[in-house]
């Protein structure tokens, strides 16, 4: 365990390691751990021993499954690193530490080259203002290659990318081509890439720049301070070779990692919204360890043993045993108790920690995933600048295995959805369903392991029924006359209305045409409320209604017996008449989808598309042999396509999706959804 020290923010590095499933970041963080002298031995993926997978349900699947905090001393530096899981499924997770950090490592494997989440992450933590470097692993696997991966990645993210170390002795060892511009390499030559790095590098700084066109030499440490500007600008990525595996190129990382990546001091700053809405001011936050607190929640988990676990980076102030501080809106102050390090499943106790730092605090239970932390001094209202999250569609209606178990059930999923931003619980009220959704199907399940290793909960799963809607496609008039007679005082009402159809998405219309008291004023609502219980129920298959406009333009009263109730009935009738007359019709939900696969499965992936009522809009070439289809399919026919696309493509396929709108359902599928709807009986 490394010593616990109070690193001051211009001493702290904040790392996150993003990248591709088995492109090996896992490892990576594993090796730097050992030559930093925290770990004695490196323990290895295969063998469920790293420090980072700890999770049950990450040895059991052999990759992490969910982000995991690490921290080292460096030549008198603290690394705060995060590693992430790679697979498709869980870049919830990978997003999610981004705003804890000044930089992103994105992790690529040598021998299968640019990936899926290799783009998504890059361009993310571009995005997100992140300086970004890219560390070529493995590359005892393909020493061949390496050049040729190297304008792979060029041509793909940019000119901005330039080698800061290369491979030589046929990737048994590393040259640094930035402190040094001699040496021998595998490829290309050391003292031309140093050249370029100085002369992209100089160019963020119009005096430096001017300095080296007149041939006047610069200084390591003029260099390295512009090296930072122009990563924090994303004008310069290096790109740095490894083998993890082998401890190659470890050393170097380390070093640059320490030297000439920001520092929470020399980073871009971090940037709060000075209130909750979409336009609300923005703050830069600067790490300044004598104003008062504001830190950001940014990953919650439950710890078996601790309870639960807030994994809080430190944007101003200090914090300490002693440290009283608010969440969020609340009024309430707490008292952090005991501030904590995170080493994978340990938690060190820290003595107090300043602006800049990643700690965590334990059993505050008022504590919630993205708020803000303050002093009680601080009254603006702050929230965080969040990434732009993937809409969980992959659904999966739940039920309990036990009976009793409801309650517990609903708890543990919403603590599960407190810690994957991309993991969400619904309660259907037409289908009565409690309806679970993640990115993929190995996400859900992952999901469901981890209840059950937890809490010790099983459920029973199936497909959710699909969220239709209904709607009218004409205009079209009803008449109900409702009357009750039972001995005393009955029940009449009688109403005369109109629909017709509004534009896809405006949702719901109610107008009242009525003059001459033909409807007395306080009945009018009553016919109101009896249009909305169709609007809620549905009229031909139990759905919501929606898209329509209703007109109230004539009807009868009786001065005893008319009744709100009586109203309300002649208005629900009256507009179910109305609905049979307009063609009504089901909506769908259609998504969009970016399915990303190898080229030579092009063809099977398309007709398999068609023969989901799916339609293809485009396909654009990736480098390495790999095509991104983009289409739009009804959600119905999708439920199996996540298993259908991974065996057609050996694997090698992954596709993300979200709701682009909803759509006619096709006659001949809405009469086999009609058929089987059977209303519930209404008593009057």
């Amino acid at each position: 365990m490394p010593a616990v020290g109070n690193y001051q923010a211009g001493d702290i590095r904040n790392i996150v390691l993003l990248g591709h499933g088995g492109a090996g970041k896992t490892t990576l963080a594993e090796a730097m751990l050992h030559r930093c002298g925290i770990i004695t031995r490196m323990g290895s993926v295969e063998e469920s021993n790293t420090t980072s997978d700890y999770e049950p349900e990450a040895k059991l699947h052999k990759h992490s499954t969910s982000s995991s905090i690490l921290f080292a001393n460096y030549q008198g530096k603290e690394i705060n690193l995060i590693d992430t899981p790679g697979y498709p499924d869980f870049i919830g997770q990978a997003l999610a530490a981004c705003p804890a950090v000044e930089t992103a490592v994105i992790v690529v494997n040598a021998q299968t080259g640019i990936e899926v989440n290799t783009r998504k992450l890059y361009h993310a933590a571009g995005e997100m203002g992140l300086a970004r470097m890219i560390v070529v692993n493995k590359i005892d696997t393909a020493r061949e290659g390496l050049e040729a991966l190297v304008e792979q990645l060029r041509a793909s993210f940019g000119p901005e990318l330039h080698c800061i170390n290369l491979p030589k002795d046929y990737g048994r060892d590393v040259v640094d081509c930035f402190d040094l511009d001699t040496g021998e390499a595998d490829f290309g030559s050391v003292k031309q890439i140093h050249q370029e790095m100085v002369e992209s590098v100089v160019e963020i700084d119009d005096a430096k720049m001017e300095k080296y066109l007149v041939g006047e030499p610069i200084d390591l440490v003029e260099l390295r301070t512009c090296f930072i500007k122009s990563m924090n600008a994303g004008h310069v990525v290096p790109i740095l070779f490894t083998n993890a595996k082998g401890e190659v190129g470890i050393d170097d990382l380390l070093h640059i990692l320490v030297e000439d990546v920001p520092s929470p001091e020399t980073g871009q700053l971090k940037r709060l919204r000075k209130g909750d809405t979409d336009d609300a001011e923005l703050v830069e936050i600067k790490p300044d360890t004598n104003k008062p607190l504001l830190a950001h929640v940014f990953k919650v988990t439950t710890d078996p043993y601790v309870g639960k676990l807030a994994m809080i980076r430190i944007l101003r102030g200090k914090m300490d045993p002693g440290t009283m501080f608010v969440c969020g809106a609340e009024k309430k102050a707490h008292k952090t108790g005991h501030v904590l390090k995170v080493e994978g499943k340990d938690h060190p106790e820290f003595g107090q920690a300043h602006a800049g730092d990643i700690v965590a605090l334990a059993k505050v239970e008022d504590i919630h995933v993205d708020q803000i932390l303050h002093d009680p001094s601080v009254a603006e209202d702050f929230h965080p600048i969040l990434p732009k999250y993937p809409t969980p569609m992959y659904s999966l209606a739940i039920e309990p295995k036990n009976r009793g178990d409801e309650t517990k059930i609903s708890g543990a999923l919403h603590k599960l959805a407190e810690e994957d931003p991309t993991f969400t619980v619904t309660h259907d009220p037409q289908t009565h369903e409690l309806v679970i959704n993640g990115i993929g199907e190995l996400h859900l399940r992952v999901m469901l392991e981890k209840m059950k290793n937890r809490f010790n909960l099983e459920v029973l799963t199936k497909p959710p029924k699909i969220p239709y809607r209904e709607t009218i496609q004409s205009k079209a008039e009803g008449h109900y006359r409702h009357k009750k007679q039972s001995g005393g005082a009955g029940q009449f009402g009688e109403v005369f209305l109109r629909v017709e159809p509004l534009d896809r998405g405006q949702g719901f219309e109610y107008v009242n045409d009525t003059f001459g008291g033909t409807i007395p004023s306080q009945y009018i609502p009553s016919v109101e409320k009896g249009v909305r219980d169709v609007l809620e129920n549905g009229a031909i298959a139990g759905y919501p209604l929606q898209d329509v406009k209703v007109s109230v333009y004539d009807g009868k009263y009786h001065p005893v017996d008319s009744k709100d109730i009586a109203f309300r009935i002649a208005g629900r009738n009256a507009f179910r008449e109305a609905i049979k007359m307009a063609h009504p019709a089901l909506l769908e939900p259609v998504v969009n989808m970016e399915i990303t696969i190898p080229e030579q499965y092009m063809g099977d992936i398309t007709g398999d598309l068609n023969g989901r009522r799916g339609r293809v809009i485009g396909v654009d070439t990736l480098p390495g042999g790999m095509a991104v289809i983009k289409a739009q399919a009804p959600l119905a026919e999708l439920a199996s396509y996540n298993g259908q696309l991974r065996s057609v493509t050996s694997g090698q396929g992954s596709f993300v999706m979200e709701l682009s709108h909803y759509d006619l359902v096709p006659p001949q599928v809405q009469a086999k959804i009609v058929a089987v709807y059977k209303p519930k009986e209404e008593v009057e």
